[in-house]
């Protein structure tokens, strides 16, 4: 642990050794000035732990000490050695920011204890300070560690450390994974010029600075920076910043930084230990988002193998699923239905015929009208298809749709009989678009009918196997693609 370096003040000579040499038998450092200017020389020279200082001097007293200290930091303790213990004194000098009082003459255990305990205070002030500024750290941890939406992930790290950092600019760039380039991915309050620039000129100098130091660095007015970082500073009227790279397992996968105009004020020590913290947790949930993304890339591989598997089997069905998930897709689009209740239409709308790989051919392919007991094993298709996806997480939320595509708007269908609204919105969708695509297909059964005849089909069942308000939209969408 470093040695806590300590400025006294005193125009006694004798005082000034007498306290220095108990202090640095304490295992002290110690610095002493004569008078208050020249002990603000030193102060502004160095860095002080804590500052012992006398009232009465010459040119400036103890008091101007300590105003002139206060105007540039708030936080260092302050001790009075005086043997003028007055009341006023006490009074002006704890309004001022003093932390204690030392009586002369005073005994070495009274310097010590005064020194020891003054210290302790300020360890206990500050790391309530900075509990206190940390606190939002750990809700926020909670719901970006919970977020695998890597847009929304993004989104979500700037806009808290926006709110919690009080940054007026924000940016947060990430290593791609094919080109393994630094790309500004999300961002607040810069210019598309800025965000052009970034990726296209000053990239590669960044990352190239961030993977040489691999640390948190500063920036305000005084900093040196590269020619590259200059420009950019320029051009987002930065003045002071916080950067920090994203640290993965040791490897670098971004960089976070926050900024403030010319017109603000630098980062606080607090503030940065918390951008610093932020960012540890911001690469450890973008890399478990990522995780995610991949794993759900896996998923979605095998889901249209799968649907590829029941397409092979049936000549006649080639691509349908891909065609349903398409004119799903594109009536949810049109409902303003959110990105994740889409792609869930989407994954649906894929798989919605995946129980069909339980259905023996000879009742799959059959040329001619289905029996009864042939029909009851058709309609185990849904539940079986959503069964199979029943372990699969990623797939959770398009089970419910696979499972009731098949339901009728008036309650006739199966395999539970829900009515109207009972019926999911998404398997609502599938079934307009299923019944199309399949309308329009050729089947062992009967040619494919026209897109004409098929959408008089969807009127002519619009209220009784389908939601009249998903029929009209389905054929707006067609009118707006030239199909009708």
């Amino acid at each position: 642990m470093d040695k806590e370096h300590i400025l006294i003040i005193d125009d006694e000579n004798y005082i000034l050794r007498l306290a220095k040499d108990i202090l640095l038998k304490s295992g002290y450092s110690v610095k002493t000035a004569l008078n208050g200017n020249e002990g603000l020389k030193l102060f502004e020279k160095e860095k002080f732990d804590l500052i012992l200082t006398d009232i009465k001097m010459p040119k400036m007293d103890g008091l101007d000490v300590i105003r002139s200290i206060r105007e540039k930091d708030k936080e260092i303790p302050i001790i009075i050695i005086t043997g003028h213990g007055t009341l006023d004194i006490a009074i002006n000098s704890l309004r001022l920011g003093a932390q204690g009082f030392i009586l002369k003459p005073f005994t070495p255990a009274e310097l010590r204890a005064s020194i020891a305990d003054a210290l302790e205070k300020t360890r206990l002030l500050a790391e309530n300070i900075r509990m206190k500024a940390l606190m939002p750290l750990f809700e926020v941890s909670k719901v970006i560690i919970g977020e695998v939406d890597p847009i929304r992930l993004l989104r979500i790290i700037v806009d808290f450390a926006v709110r919690e950092a009080k940054a007026s600019k924000v940016c947060l760039a990430l290593i791609d994974e094919y080109s393994e380039k630094l790309v500004l991915r999300e961002h607040y309050n810069l210019s598309n010029d800025f965000v052009n620039d970034f990726n296209e000129l000053y990239s590669k100098t960044i990352e190239k600075f961030i993977f040489e130091h691999r640390r948190p660095f500063i920036i305000n007015p005084e900093t040196e920076l590269p020619s590259e970082f200059l420009a950019l500073k320029k051009s987002t009227g930065l003045a002071h910043g916080v950067c920090v790279p994203l640290l993965v397992r040791s490897n670098i996968i971004g960089l976070l930084c926050v900024g403030r105009t010319i017109d603000e004020s630098a980062f606080t020590p607090s503030e940065i230990e918390l951008v610093s913290v932020l960012s540890d947790q911001a690469a450890a949930a973008i890399e478990n988002a990522s995780l995610y993304e991949k794993l759900e890339r896996s998923y979605l591989s095998t889901i249209i193998t799968l649907s590829g598997v029941v397409e092979a089997r049936d000549f006649y069905t080639d691509k349908h699923m891909k065609d349903i998930a398409e004119y799903s897709v594109e009536i949810a689009k049109k409902l303003n239905l959110s990105e994740k209740e889409i792609e869930n239409i989407r994954k649906a709308g894929l798989l919605h015929d995946l129980g069909k790989v339980s259905v023996p051919d000879h009742i799959l392919l059959k040329a001619g009208k289905l029996t009864e007991d042939e029909m009851e094993i058709i309609k185990k298709h849904p539940t079986t298809g959503a069964k199979m996806i029943e372990q699969v997480e990623p797939l959770k939320d398009a089970r419910e749709i696979i499972k009731h595509h098949q339901e009728c708007y008036d309650g006739s269908g199966y395999p539970d009989g829900l009515k109207g609204k009972e019926i999911p919105l998404g398997a609502r969708i599938v079934a307009v678009a299923d019944a199309f695509g399949a309308m329009t297909t050729d089947r062992p059964y009967r040619k494919a009918l026209s897109v004409e005849q098929a959408v008089m089909e969807l009127k002519k069942y619009s209220g009784i196997q389908f939601d009249p308000e998903i029929v009209e939209l389905f054929i707006s969408l067609l009118k707006e693609r030239g199909d009708i």
